[in-house]
């Protein structure tokens, strides 16, 4: 992972401070969470920043095999 310096004002230094507490991140942790999901709504305009979560959990649950895909056929 690359290291790299970064200028946030203190407005959004507070926001990241208190999503990390919120989310029991640290706060790289909630900034790499945040940005993630920023660069995700950029190339997804349509869907909003929960769908964009639920879609990431989704995908995560699904890798970690607590669940599995739906077949359509088998219903």
């Amino acid at each position: 992972m690359a290291r790299k310096t970064v200028l946030i004002d203190d407005d959004m230094l507070r926001q990241l401070s208190v999503l990390s507490k919120k989310e029991d991140r640290d706060f790289s942790g909630s900034l790499r969470h945040a940005l993630r999901i920023g660069l995700l709504a950029l190339q997804n305009p349509e869907l909003t920043a929960e769908e964009i979560e639920d879609i990431l959990e989704a995908n995560a649950e699904l890798e970690a095999g607590a669940v599995r895909e739906l077949n359509l056929e088998s219903l």
